[in-house]
C-alpha cells in the first residue's frame, strides 16, 4: 500500500479526501464512503448503497468482553 496524500485533521476532527483518491474512487458531492478496519489499518471505499448497514455487511464481527457493573 502506498501513501497517496496527507490531510490535516480540523478542529471538528474532519479531514479532506485528497483529490487523487476522490478521482480514483470517482467520488462526487453527495456520495457516501465507508470506513473499514483491515489488519489494523483504515480503508476508505465508496459505499455501494446509501445504507450504512449494507456498506458494512461484509465486515467481520469483533469480540467484545462482557460488561461488568
Amino acid at each position: 500500500m502506498s501513501e497517496v496524500g496527507v490531510s490535516p485533521v480540523s478542529e471538528k476532527v474532519q479531514v479532506t479526501i485528497p483529490k487523487e483518491i476522490r478521482d480514483s474512487l470517482m467520488l462526487k458531492k453527495g456520495d457516501r464512503v465507508a470506513f473499514l478496519e483491515v489488519d489494523g489499518q483504515v480503508v476508505l471505499r465508496k459505499a455501494k448503497s446509501g445504507k450504512l448497514s449494507e456498506a458494512l455487511q461484509n465486515q467481520k464481527p469483533k469480540k467484545v468482553s462482557a460488561l461488568q457493573f
